[in-house]
């Protein structure tokens, strides 16, 4: 049986992996230790650490190697955003987040659903279109539509979005929605064996409350079912959960967000 606690972080780990090796301007790092991603880009997004296991539950240890992860960041001139986790709390690297300026920012639900037996609920929404991303022209679409609610400058927000790129593995899809030939919404996932993560997934501000993004992530589920995916999982703030709970996830674990 699949942990799902594990497969939430793995697969998030896997996809930024992937989405950094689409852009020379994003590394992305990992050992027995720690999982990291970073860039000179201001975009916190790109500037974090996912994973990181004290070595040996050695305090002494773990306090100069999480000074020294922080360093890296900050020698940089860059915010690094710090993830823990509910079910593998470490007060060691807690402790040494705070000590070195880190508050808990925010946090986020690792959510998951099993997709074995389960039917899809797939909004008609009238004049909804969803398509899979196949062309460049809507892979430059399917960008223009995500990046659009962070407001960054052109250079930027170009620079941002070029670790969407076509997966030649097949383990990456991007989906497009059109609401009256308007594109207006996107998703993502990611494939890692029976496990799929759903990321991305935004909508218009003026298109919002309309379904658009119950109608991506009920699409992206049956594909990723008729697929042979068994589990599908994802992160979610506060404001998305109520579209995937609709959809059968549960919490499963909390992310805490240290800035």
């Amino acid at each position: 049986m699949i942990n799902k606690k594990e497969a939430i972080l793995e697969n998030m780990i896997q996809t930024f992996e992937r989405l950094s090796s689409n852009s020379p301007l994003v590394s992305f790092s990992r050992n027995e230790n720690c999982a990291r991603i970073e860039t000179e880009l201001p975009l916190t997004i790109f500037n974090r650490v996912f994973d990181y296991k004290a070595p040996n539950n050695d305090k002494i240890d773990a306090t100069g190697q999480v000074k020294s992860i922080i360093d890296s960041y900050r020698e940089r001139g860059v915010k690094c955003v710090w993830h823990t986790y509910s079910h593998t709390q470490d007060e060691i690297v807690t402790e040494t987040l705070k000590s070195n300026g880190f508050i808990l920012g925010g946090t986020m639900s690792g959510m998951a659903v099993h997709l074995e037996v389960k039917v899809i609920n797939q909004s008609n929404v009238p004049g909804l279109r969803i398509v899979t991303v196949h062309t460049d022209e809507e892979l430059e679409m399917f960008k223009r539509v995500f990046v659009a609610e962070y407001g960054l400058p052109d250079e930027l927000a170009n620079a941002f979005t070029e670790v969407f790129a076509y997966d030649p593995e097949g383990q990456m899809k991007y989906f497009l929605a059109y609401l009256n030939d308007v594109p207006v919404g996107t998703a993502m996932t990611f494939s890692t064996g029976e496990v799929t993560g759903i990321y991305t997934v935004a909508t218009l501000k003026e298109f919002r409350t309309r379904g658009v993004g119950g109608a991506l992530v009920g699409h992206a589920l049956h594909d990723m079912q008729v697929a042979g995916a068994t589990l599908a999982i994802l992160q979610a703030s506060s404001m998305g959960q109520t579209i995937y709970r609709k959809h059968g996830f549960e919490e499963e674990l909390t992310i805490n967000l240290f800035v």
